[in-house]
């Protein structure tokens, strides 16, 4: 089950850490990359503080499961990034998952980053 609720602690941290307006509200559904703007460089300086932060153990994170580094994807840049993906054994993902607050805030709970235990739970259709 997933937190509906983000812990003070945890909202204050995301706060500080991208400079985001008090005003603005926060939900445990908002995603870093698409609600929040966290990718690249960012996304990656942002999830190695919450983890020491936190202290949330490592576990099975794969920063490309959830994000995408920074000038990758542009021409020539794309082509060499695959060759070195694949030469270096690194995983590719068709899609991207969303990384929400709600699994932040579960990952604090468990103290490690455990992707199955963290996933968002897909709802089944006609069900809420």
């Amino acid at each position: 089950m997933q937190p509906r609720e983000v812990s003070a602690e945890l909202e204050a941290f995301v706060r500080d850490e991208i400079g985001l307006s008090p005003k603005k509200p926060l939900q445990a559904s908002d995603t870093l990359e698409e609600d929040l703007g966290v990718t690249g460089d960012d996304a990656d300086e942002f999830m190695g503080a919450f983890a020491k932060r936190f202290n949330v153990e490592p576990g099975d994170f794969d920063f490309h499961r959830y994000f995408e580094m920074e000038g990758l994807t542009i021409w020539p840049f794309s082509i060499l990034t695959m060759w070195l993906h694949r030469r270096w054994g690194i995983r590719q993902y068709d899609q991207r998952e969303p990384l929400t607050l709600a699994m932040l805030q579960r990952a604090i709970a468990l103290g490690v980053w455990d992707s199955e235990r963290l996933r968002e739970p897909k709802t089944r259709p006609g069900t809420q």
